[in-house]
């Protein structure tokens, strides 16, 4: 029986091409392969995005270290939890 690819007006064109490339996929280490090709590119993405926020407000490790002496219990009970 041959699968279809749903014409979902809810799917980008980058979904909709993923969805297509699936059917070539026959095995369970060519999820993985895919999968991991995927957390690779997501993290690079997120790494890329992240040091361009550290540039554009010249975050420093001087920030970052007082970030992390910073009483957060004074945060916690202004939020209620």
């Amino acid at each position: 029986m041959a699968q279809t690819v749903p014409n979902d007006k809810n799917l980008n064109n980058l979904q909709l091409e993923f969805l297509k490339s699936l059917k070539y996929m026959a095995t369970e280490e060519q999820l993985a392969d895919i999968k991991s090709l995927l957390r690779h590119y997501f993290a690079r993405q997120l790494d890329d995005a992240i040091d361009k926020a550290e540039n554009e407000k010249s975050y420093t490790a001087t920030i970052y270290d007082s970030w992390l002496k910073t009483d957060t219990s004074i945060i916690k009970s202004q939020s209620g939890k």
